[in-house]
């Protein structure tokens, strides 16, 4: 059998079928294992699986791995490999749990089966009774023109597919971008604690589907239902896209402490927008994994979730000489969007004063609690003449009887005024 030939694996789930939210759910987490899934009639998990065997280790490992995580889900599920997709259906229903990987095996192993697995109407599983055809290998030794006739060509070519005769093309099923889900609570509560653990099974859930899709995600909106149909909304947002959901869970249980409620929560609901790609990440020589201003992303995120999100912001440099102009108040530090000025190289303090402050003298020497001792300098500053707001300053570093550092300038368009514009840390 050709290595690019299909290899179908099912897993049938013998309760019955079961809601089309849960069948996506599941076909989802699935997609860990392979992009090409499809549901069969809310009862089914159909994967093609020729690709991932040598990253999972072949059939028999993706199988356990797909029954544990099923098992996991409160799933009893019957699985079959087959060539075909149908005819790992077949067995599936059938209760047989096998791996074939040739044709023939497959061919072999679904004569026996009743014909009662195929899923035909029940009209023509009467005709099929009245024949006296119990099993798949009666049907296929059936004459086929004749066959055709009495129960349409569709059937015939639904056999052909089974025993792999004809190729069957399935439409996968396409994972959301956004992902919804939600948690009952077995009661009501306040409780931050039990809210909070009910996040973290739905963030888990959240965190599966980032994995299966190589996804990330930068923004939560978490929905607090209350019993008479209100409900209480938190919005989490990240200074940066992250890869696993692990990064929100801080952030919840801080937005969740300082939350007051209006009344007792039933529900739980988490909606979130996923991103393709991931950005990659290093590691060090301990296998930590390593990212960019992860510290200082992570500071910010927990200040904002304490303080508010508008609480917190940072500074970005502009393209301007003029001291008071050459900065900006931006919403996220870590932007891609932070520029280099082209400030004249220098000492500068980083407070500076939105307004230039008048100082004092005496002796025609600057006072700002007590004369200043002037220690480097002057560094002049002479721009702004194209837009009528010009100015001709010699900046100074300066320090007081305190032995604070300030940063003041003398004005040389009124040589006798001095000012201060900034301080040092």
């Amino acid at each position: 059998m050709s290595s690019s030939s299909p290899l179908w694996l099912c897993a049938w789930l013998p309760a019955g079928p079961l809601e089309a939210i849960v069948m996506e759910q599941l076909a989802g987490w699935a997609a860990g294992f392979t992009p090409g899934v499809s549901i069969e009639a809310d009862q089914a998990l159909l994967l093609e699986i020729r690709g991932s065997l040598q990253l999972f280790g072949g059939p028999e490992r993706i199988q356990t791995l797909l029954r544990q995580g099923l098992h996991a889900c409160g799933h009893e599920p019957v699985i079959s490999c087959t060539p075909t997709v149908r005819g790992s259906l077949w067995l599936a229903r059938a209760g047989i749990e096998c791996t074939l990987l040739t044709r023939d095996e497959l061919r072999h192993r679904l004569l026996p089966v009743s014909v009662e697995h195929l899923g035909w109407p029940a009209a023509t599983m009467k005709m099929l009774a009245q024949m006296g055809i119990r099993t798949l290998g009666e049907c296929v030794r059936l004459p086929r023109q004749g066959f055709a006739r009495r129960f349409g060509p569709a059937r015939l070519h639904e056999l052909d597919q089974g025993f792999g005769r004809s190729p069957e093309l399935r439409r996968p099923h396409v994972v959301p971008e956004h992902f919804a889900d939600t948690l009952e609570l077995p009661v009501e509560t306040t409780c931050v604690d039990a809210l909070l653990a009910g996040f973290q099974r739905l963030l888990s859930r959240l965190g599966e589907r980032l994995k299966s899709r190589q996804a990330s995600a930068e923004t939560l909106q978490c929905d607090l239902r209350h019993p008479d149909g209100s409900h209480t909304e938190l919005h989490i947002r990240l200074c940066r896209p992250a890869a696993s959901a692990a990064a929100f869970t801080e952030l919840l249980r801080l937005r969740l402490g300082a939350l007051v409620l209006p009344a007792p929560v039933t529900l739980l609901v988490l909606k979130a927008r996923l991103s393709t790609g991931q950005e990659a990440t290093g590691s060090d020589l301990l296998g930590r994994e390593l990212q960019a201003d992860s510290d200082l992303s992570g500071l910010l995120e927990r200040l904002r979730a304490r303080l508010g999100r508008h609480a917190v912001r940072g500074l970005a440099l502009v393209d301007e000489y003029r001291p008071e102009r050459a900065w900006r108040p931006v919403s996220n530090p870590l932007g891609t969007n932070r520029r280099v000025s082209r400030q004249a190289p220098g000492c500068r303090p980083v407070w500076i004063l939105p307004v230039p402050q008048l100082l004092q003298r005496a002796a025609g020497q600057p006072v700002h609690d007590g004369a200043l001792c002037l220690e480097r300098g002057p560094e002049r500053i002479e721009t702004g003449w194209w837009d009528g707001d010009d100015i001709r300053r010699d900046y100074y570093v300066a320090r007081n009887r305190r032995g604070v550092r300030l940063w003041v300038y003398q004005d040389l368009r009124s040589v006798a005024n001095w000012y201060l514009h900034g301080i040092f840390g």
